[in-house]
């Protein structure tokens, strides 16, 4: 008998995990799996930010908060439909070698949150827990960057040094809110031309502090319009801003943010342009003093010309080269351009030239091998590939060389730029966008300034092709070569030979065809032939 009681036992015994594991299946089925036993937690949030968080006996510890969520919250069927692909709060839990990920899809204005366990199953997230995460700094995520309003400059966001701020919990309650980036340091912020200071969301009351380099208090106001607000800018200031938004039914939030950093002032920029009147089609440099960084300018232009100048260094200024495209119309354009604080408008004249026609015989060949459409199409891709990257030093000096003048080769112009061409054959007529001169065939083809070559080869339409960048988006084309005498990368001198006269490509006579660009648009070389190539003011 106790030899049988004894085998029971041990049948009992061994049949016991078996039993822990059905029972802890059932458990598992109906509650919420536990996290009790994880030791920290890696939070990721909608920015892109993780943060790692070891487990603390403190009371508040943000793991067992977390695993706490967990267990109040209640199962359902699926995630509701809207929520399906969109971004999520991922947690991994770890327990000794072990790692759990949960999806998290809080939701601030009231809406049902929820989670979504490792195994796939969907939990609805107690409110209570919710609005208890997200008065912690790690919900910051949540909330429309225009919900926090940020003092700003031209060039700049200032770090505030403390920020006081409620949110507008589940659209009923308001609960403080921390973790914003702050800085008890004393920052110090360039500002050119003036003091430019802009607040994102107007507060209902500023309290405005300016000291200068020497700690003497030189304003000293208390406003509800900080638009209405001037200072004597002198070129060390310290300013201590506090800006205070109230409660009310209007917003999502209210609080108070202070603002304590130093001004850098330096002299305002100012803008120039090298002539006031030109032609169509050719081109002006507008130069720019004070300016540290050029690619911070704008630029917009009334009528809209079509085209926005990219601005480089160029020892104590910035220089931008606007072409003005041979079509548009001739009347006054207005430039405005802006850096800093500092907007200035500039006016520019198109004068009203006449371009003349004339009648252009080729060969039904000709036309049929070098201008057909697919050799148009196959020459304006290949031009806007080139065009789209341009130098950023500098290398042309003075003037370009024309080639009909005694000191250059023994070429004619046979026709202009902007000339209006009709094809004889098909009664096509287009406007020349470059200068046809006729050299007889073998004739060296020089440089016409100091440039890298950016490209060699062969297109149909144009035939045998060498372009040189001159840097800041000025380019020249030299067209229907006959021979090709430099490579791609070299750095060519004024008068260096790059090629020889021919009649490749679209071309009725022997000579070279050159065409010069300001980014994508061709313009009109004749005024770059004289003695100084684009007037800067300086």
């Amino acid at each position: 008998m106790k030899k049988i009681i004894v085998s029971v036992l041990c049948v009992v015994l061994i049949f016991i995990p078996t039993f822990i594991a059905i029972a802890s299946y059932i458990t598992t089925q109906n509650n919420p799996i536990s996290n009790s036993f994880a030791e920290k937690i890696d939070i990721s949030d909608l920015d892109g930010n993780t943060y790692t968080i070891a487990k603390t006996k403190k009371e508040g510890d943000l793991v067992s908060f977390f695993s706490s969520m967990n267990s109040n919250s209640v199962k359902v069927a699926e995630l509701p439909e809207p929520l399906v692909g969109t971004a999520f709060y991922k947690v991994v839990f770890y327990t000794g070698n072990v790692a759990e990920e949960y999806k998290y899809y809080f939701n601030t204005s009231g809406l049902i949150s929820y989670s979504e366990y490792p195994d796939g199953s969907v939990h609805q997230l107690d409110p209570a827990d919710v609005n208890k995460f997200l008065a912690t700094p790690y919900s910051l995520s949540l909330f429309p960057d225009e919900e926090l309003p940020l003092l700003k400059t031209s060039t700049s966001d200032i770090v505030p040094s403390k920020v006081n701020w409620n949110y507008k919990l589940n659209g009923e309650n308001f609960s403080a809110i921390s973790g914003f980036k702050t800085t008890e340091e004393l920052l110090t912020y360039d500002m050119e031309g003036g003091i430019d200071l802009l607040f994102t969301s107007d507060a209902d009351l500023y309290v405005i502090k300016v000291y200068d380099k020497d700690s003497n208090l030189v304003f000293d106001a208390t406003t509800e319009d900080m638009s209405t607000v001037s200072f004597e800018t002198v070129p060390e200031m310290t300013f201590m801003i506090t800006a205070s938004w109230y409660e009310d039914n209007t917003r999502n939030y209210y609080g108070e943010a202070t603002y304590n950093f130093k001004t850098n002032l330096t002299a305002g920029t100012e803008f120039f342009i090298g002539e006031s009147t030109i032609d169509p089609g050719e081109f002006v440099a507008i130069t720019a003093y004070n300016v540290s960084d050029p690619s911070k300018i704008s630029f917009s232009s009334s009528p809209d010309i079509g085209f926005t100048p990219t601005f480089y260094l160029d020892g104590d200024c910035a220089v931008g080269l606007v072409p003005i495209d041979v079509n548009l119309e001739h009347k006054s354009y207005v430039f405005t351009l802006s850096y800093g604080s500092v907007s200035q408008d500039i006016n520019l004249a198109i004068s009203n030239k006449t371009f003349k026609k004339r009648t252009q015989t080729v060969s039904d060949l000709i036309l049929k091998n070098t201008r057909s459409e697919e050799a148009l199409k196959e020459f304006d891709e290949k031009f806007n590939e080139i065009c789209a990257t341009s130098e950023t030093e500098k290398y042309y000096e003075g003037n370009f060389i024309d080639y009909e003048s005694k000191d250059s080769i023994a070429a004619t112009i046979k026709a202009g730029f902007g000339l209006y061409r009709t094809i004889n054959k098909t009664n096509i007529t287009y406007r020349n966008p470059g200068v046809q001169h006729q050299a007889a065939a073998g004739t060296g083809i020089p440089a016409s300034n100091t440039g890298k070559v950016v490209y060699t080869g062969i297109t149909a339409h144009r035939g045998r092709m060498v372009v040189i960048d001159h840097g800041f988006g000025l380019k020249t084309w030299y067209m229907h070569l006959g021979e090709i005498k430099t490579e791609v990368g070299a750095i060519v001198s004024k008068g260096d030979i790059i090629g020889t006269a021919g009649n490749s490509g679209f071309a009725e006579m022997n000579g070279v065809y050159t065409m010069m660009t300001v980014g994508n648009i061709p313009v009109c070389p004749y005024s770059t032939w004289e003695n100084s190539i684009i007037m800067y003011r300086k």
